[in-house]
C-alpha cells in the first residue's frame, strides 16, 4: 500500500522488489524439481545438492540483479532542497514573482517535484490560505504552459524531459488581499525518474 501512495517514486522500488521476489520463487521451483526428479535408467540416484546452495545463490543473483536495476535502470532519487536557491521570494506580494533554477545541467532526472511554501508576515489575516500559485517551467530559454490556481503547502509536479541545459520554474503569487506580504519558500525539492 506504501508504493502506491509514492506513486510514480513507488513504481521503480516495485519493480527492484518484484525482481528479488520472481529470482526467488524460481529458486524455490528449482528445489521442489530437483528434490523430486529421480533420474531414470541409473542404478542409484545422485546425491542432491544441499538447499542452502540453492537459497544462497538465489538470493545472490536477486540482490545484485536488483541492485543492477535500481542503480542503472531506475536510478535513485536525488534531493535537491539546499540547491534551491530563490530569487525575489521574500516580502512578495499580489502580482510579484519569484524563480529557482533547476539543479544540474542539465538536470540529472526527468521529473522535479517540490513543495513551496508560503510564510505570512502578519500575525492576523488569512494571507496564506487564500493564496494561489502560478507555476511556469522554462526549459533552455522556452516557457511551458503556465499552471494557474496552485495551493501553498502541495507538492508540484514539473516533467523536465527534453532539456538540454537548464531549466527555471517561475512562480507568480496570486492573494486576494494587496496589503498581504509574504515570504516564499521551497520545503522540499526532489529530482526523480
Amino acid at each position: 500500500m506504501w508504493l502506491l501512495l509514492l506513486g510514480n517514486k513507488g513504481q521503480g522500488i516495485a519493480d527492484a522488489v518484484s525482481l528479488l521476489v520472481g529470482t526467488a520463487s524460481l529458486v524455490v521451483t528449482l528445489l521442489g524439481l530437483q528434490h523430486s526428479a529421480v533420474r531414470k535408467g541409473a542404478e542409484r540416484p545422485r546425491k542432491p545438492l544441499p538447499r542452502w546452495v540453492f537459497a544462497a545463490v538465489g538470493v545472490a543473483v536477486g540482490a545484485i540483479a536488483g541492485a543492477f536495476f535500481w542503480f542503472l535502470v531506475v536510478k535513485p532519487d536525488v534531493p535537491v532542497t539546499d540547491l534551491v536557491d530563490i530569487g525575489n521570494g521574500d516580502r512578495m506580494a499580489d502580482g510579484e514573482q519569484a524563480s529557482f533554477r533547476v539543479p544540474g545541467l542539465p538536470p540529472e532526472r526527468r521529473y522535479l517535484f517540490f513543495v513551496p511554501t508560503l510564510v505570512n508576515h502578519d500575525s492576523v489575516g488569512d494571507c496564506v490560505g487564500a493564496a494561489r500559485l502560478s507555476v511556469t517551467l522554462v526549459r533552455d530559454g522556452r516557457k511551458d504552459a503556465v499552471r494557474e490556481d496552485l495551493l501553498p503547502n502541495r507538492e508540484i509536479r514539473l516533467d523536465l524531459d527534453g532539456t538540454a541545459r537548464e531549466a527555471r520554474v517561475l512562480i507568480a503569487l496570486a492573494m486576494p488581499d494587496p496589503a498581504c506580504v509574504v515570504d516564499l519558500d521551497v520545503t522540499e525539492a526532489v529530482l526523480y525518474n
